[in-house]
């Protein structure tokens, strides 16, 4: 049950797409219809655009094909409505509501063409343009992103043009001078032809559903990582992560981890309403994170008055140690602008930076899950920033940190091989800040 749960809100966006779709096609159907009952009034309006003799006929058309376009509009308009109801609703209509729609509209042209061989004649009304609606209909049949709709469709067409074709032609007196219209051979080709309108149909909108699946698939991923990997990743971490397989069940990988702690932060809080602490955390935290992700780190987790950052993980990075001191360095410097400007009261931060093998991957419950850092070198950099408050220090680095690191500069201090709290080895640390 709860593999189904998961996988729910990927359908729900296929099929919130797949309505939206028909609606789309519903909405562009309505058009056609409008756009035939203007051009019925515009060619009564045309001086010379009939000859004489079918003028009469054609007049004597325009009020039934005119209220059949009227009612297909009003009954396109009904249908997106409806469309637009289940969208809200979530829930798909079944095969028939499909398969009766394009019934419906492609028996249209059919209906077109009886009316005009009453009026005009057999032959006159199967050589006009009616015939030519049946790709159209066929066509925007595409759209309901169902190849099966779309050769039906197509078969449905193809059966009506041919068994009109042939009532009349075998039914009707053929006039002088016509013999030419009236080949059967020229209807067997066309119904062919749109009968391969609708195999064109069903291939593109088979081509569509596949196209949509990765869209959603794509989105899906973004959203995935998101939600693993937090808001705060840089876009081109982002991109990264979702150009190559990330293993998030769990991977040892070498990665430099970054504790970052403020100072004293239980007397900068003290008299000030949660509100203020708060707004004093997200303008330092807004300014720090942008420094990490430029340098191609995460922010993995926050800690109240701090924050855990890695940098390789869960992308490969082989400069991280640069990067991570880089990133440090670079705090640093914000946070004594920001001091000097008066934007925040007097701050001071440390940080603490290790480098080594490690864990990374989900932890939690199939409800609720995330992206961790599992290790002795985590606890190592923990315990390194904790250090900072011993030697005054804004910025201590290991000793593995500093080799795999490359022009510091003079700024480096040797504080010796350290015993750091819970490891059962001392740790040579440098202060950089």
């Amino acid at each position: 049950m709860q593999r189904r749960s998961e996988a729910q809100p990927g359908s729900q966006t296929r099929l919130m797409a797949v309505l939206d779709s028909e609606r789309r096609r519903a909405t562009l159907t309505a058009w056609v219809f409008a756009m035939l009952a203007g051009l019925l009034g515009v060619v009564l309006l045309i001086p010379g655009a009939w000859p004489e003799s079918l003028y009469e006929s054609i007049y004597r058309l325009t009020w039934p094909m005119g209220l059949l376009f009227a009612g297909m509009l009003v009954y396109e308009l009904v249908l997106r409505y409806r469309i637009r109801r289940l969208l809200i609703r979530s829930h798909l209509p079944g095969w028939v509501f499909r398969y009766t729609n394009s019934l419906i509209e492609i028996s249209v042209p059919t209906v077109i063409i009886v009316m005009l061989a009453q009026e005009m004649g057999h032959l006159q009304a199967l050589s006009s343009a009616a015939p030519l609606l049946y790709p159209l209909f066929v066509g925007m049949t595409v759209l309901y992103l169902d190849k099966w709709v779309s050769l039906f469709a197509g078969a449905v067409a193809a059966l009506q043009f041919g068994w009109v074709a042939w009532y009349y032609l075998h039914g009707h007196p053929v006039e002088p001078g016509m013999e030419l219209l009236a080949e059967p051979s020229a209807y067997v080709i066309k119904s062919a032809l749109v009968f391969a309108s609708g195999l064109v149909a069903g291939f593109l909108a088979e081509e569509l559903k596949k196209q949509l699946a990765q869209a959603v698939n794509h989105a899906e991923e973004r959203d995935h990582a998101v939600s693993v990997f937090g808001q705060h990743v840089s876009p081109e971490i982002a991109e990264r992560l979702l150009r190559q397989k990330i293993e998030i069940g769990g991977e040892e990988r070498e990665a430099c981890v970054m504790f970052l702690d403020i100072r004293d932060f239980s007397k900068l809080a003290s008299g000030k309403s949660p509100a203020e602490v708060m707004a004093y955390l997200n303008l330092l935290f807004g300014e720090f994170i942008d420094i990490v992700n430029a340098h191609r780190g995460i922010v993995n987790k926050f800690l109240g008055d701090g924050f855990m950052a890695v940098f390789g993980a869960p992308v490969e990075d082989t400069d991280k140690c640069r990067h991570g001191v880089d990133a440090a360095r670079e705090i640093i410097r914000r946070l004594q602008e920001m001091n000097a400007g008066g934007n925040i009261p007097p701050t001071r931060v440390g940080i603490g930076l290790h480098v080594g093998r490690l864990m990374t991957g989900n932890v939690g419950a199939s409800t609720r899950k995330e992206y961790t850092l599992i290790g002795e070198t985590v606890n190592v950099a923990a315990r390194i920033e904790e250090a900072t408050k011993l030697f005054n220090a804004n910025l201590l680095v290991s000793d593995s940190v500093l080799e795999r690191s490359s022009e510091l500069g003079t700024e480096v201090e040797d504080m010796g091989l350290v015993e750091l709290k819970g490891q059962r080895q001392a740790v040579r640390l440098y202060k950089l800040a």
